[in-house]
């Protein structure tokens, strides 16, 4: 079996809820490596305010549909023969059926994501999103929309985290940069894409 069935933390936000699985992956220490050849890696380009921006890390899109944020559209590739696996393990785990997955490679302490909400309409009325990580553990920072809320957890190496529930809607997540030395970390979010309806 390649994910652990352990006891998960359930987290209940104000308008939200997380599920975190520290050791979901136990062979986590094996798969950096490979993810980083496999995958096909690139610096992707999002768009804010008029402008086109490089993202402060390397990023992936594979899955069965199309996906579009930050006015950047997303074409899949087809699955990676390793993604499959992990995507079986995150859909027994998690309970949920995920049809695409968005790859994050941070490489040092100046990689980063700006706060945001996975909230687009081809990702439907409630999303989910499940992350697996690998590799230095970084702090994801949540803040509620009222200004007030904010609530921080490190997934560790191998971990999964489930955010589900209305956490879209109300919460922004993300990744500071750091000048501080850090290793490498690879996230995989897998998400489902409603497919685009018919005319």
């Amino acid at each position: 079996m390649l994910f652990a069935e352990a006891p998960f933390q359930q987290v209940d936000l104000r308008n939200g809820s997380l599920r975190y699985f520290e050791d979901f992956i136990p062979e986590h220490q094996s798969l950096l490596e490979p993810l980083k050849t496999a995958l096909d890696w690139y610096q992707g380009d999002v768009q804010l305010f008029g402008r086109h921006y490089k993202t402060p890390r390397l990023q992936c899109w594979y899955g069965d549909e199309a996906y579009t944020y930050s006015n950047v559209r997303l074409e899949p590739r087809t699955w990676a023969d390793m993604l499959l696996p992990l995507k079986h393990a995150v859909e027994q785990g998690s309970g949920y059926r995920f049809n695409s997955m968005l790859g994050n490679w941070y490489q040092h302490g100046q990689h980063g994501m700006g706060f945001h909400a996975d909230n687009e309409p081809e990702l439907g009325q409630n999303p989910v999103v499940a992350m697996l990580t690998f590799g230095y553990a970084r702090d994801l920072r949540f803040k509620h929309k009222n200004g007030q809320d904010q609530f921080t957890i490190t997934p560790q190496s191998g971990s999964l985290l489930v955010m589900e529930g209305e956490t879209q809607h109300y919460w922004r997540h993300g990744i500071a940069k750091s000048a501080r030395q850090m290793g490498e970390r690879i996230s995989l979010t897998f998400r489902y894409i409603l497919p685009p309806s018919k005319p």
